[in-house]
């Protein structure tokens, strides 16, 4: 209700017949609006590189519509089209504008709602993540550039294991990471804000780290002085754990093709960034170059049917890509 309220102090519909059209429509959608809704607006805002598709679950929407709309259901599909489209363009609207996709207020209003939400039901974005494999439980654990998948890191930490850094550099994220380790009360896990290379965490001291789907966001250069700087806040006999993919690098290869194309998730293409074709094979040399012994290492080929990336729910996509952990301690 808070940001709906903000928002429609700086947001309006034109005095229009389709502008009122379009008020009475948006209205409705508020009237039968569910918890998720704030997740999926904040999603489409905010986090589409990590969620993908969003689409309205029309079913929860539509029960509260019938008591107001008769059972013909083609005037409900034509009054759902509407609203989806109405709430997508908000969304666009607010994404693509800097003011208001950088207002404090709205950024504390959506991440909040988000972090209430996680903490109530437990869904969250990322469900898998593996616990690292830790020898020493005296010295901390950094997660670089930690995303959406902080939450669930937060909640299945172990109260046993020693201090997680959890670090991002995005507004949206930073305030939801905090919000929600308030909610759970924690006490061995901090976060910290960090721009990798440019701005890491200063002072501090690890002897674990983890890079999860991150290292392919930057240049190569960029990449070495990561890994140099991993080396230098490394425990002696820390490691460096990295899990990561060139699947964007293929994602934005297939793109070439119209086919292919269409049927991608509507901005996703905007979210994603080059990687160098050799990007598996560079890494690994990159991390013996600066003084890492490999521990462990696995690249592998995927193939993946999926419709993940997809804008509509069905529409498969065929995709090849490789997938590569290395584990790397840091030599005495």
């Amino acid at each position: 209700q808070h940001l709906f309220e903000y928002l429609n102090e700086r947001l309006g519909f034109p005095q229009s017949i389709e502008g009122r059209e379009n008020q009475k429509c948006f209205n409705s959608l508020l009237r039968s609006i569910y918890p998720e809704v704030m997740i999926d607006l904040a999603d489409l805002i905010y986090a589409q590189h990590e969620r993908l598709a969003v689409h309205l679950s029309f079913d929860q929407i539509n029960i509260n519509l019938k008591k107001d709309f008769d059972e013909n259901s083609d005037s409900l599909e034509k009054l759902n089209q509407k609203m989806a489209q109405l709430f997508n363009q908000l969304a666009i609207t607010i994404a693509e504008s800097p003011i208001l996709k950088q207002d404090p207020k709205i950024i504390r209003l959506l991440s909040e709602s988000y972090s209430y939400y996680l903490y109530q039901t437990k869904n969250f974005p990322w469900e898998d993540l593996s616990q690292p494999k830790l020898s020493n439980f005296q010295q901390p654990v950094l997660d670089v550039a930690t995303g959406l998948a902080g939450f669930s890191r937060i909640y299945s930490w172990p109260e046993n294991f020693p201090q997680l850094v959890l670090s991002d550099s995005e507004p949206f994220i930073v305030s939801g990471l905090s919000h929600y380790l308030g909610l759970t009360g924690k006490k061995n896990v901090v976060l910290v804000e960090a721009d990798f290379p440019t701005k890491p965490p200063q002072g501090m001291k690890f002897g674990f780290i983890i890079a999860n789907k991150f290292l392919h966001h930057l240049r190569r250069p960029d990449r070495v002085n990561f890994l140099k700087w991993s080396r230098c806040v490394l425990e002696p006999h820390g490691v460096l754990e990295i899990l990561d993919t060139d699947l964007e690098h293929h994602i934005i290869e297939r793109s070439n093709q119209p086919e292919f194309k269409k049927k991608l998730t509507v901005g996703y293409l905007k979210t994603l960034v080059e990687i160098e074709s050799d990007y598996t094979d560079t890494l690994k040399c990159d991390v013996q170059d600066v003084g890492f012994r490999i521990i462990h290492f696995d690249c592998r080929d995927y193939c993946d049917e999926t419709d993940a990336f997809s804008q509509n729910p069905g529409e498969i996509i065929s995709l090849k890509f490789k997938g590569l952990e290395i584990v790397a301690e840091k030599s005495v």
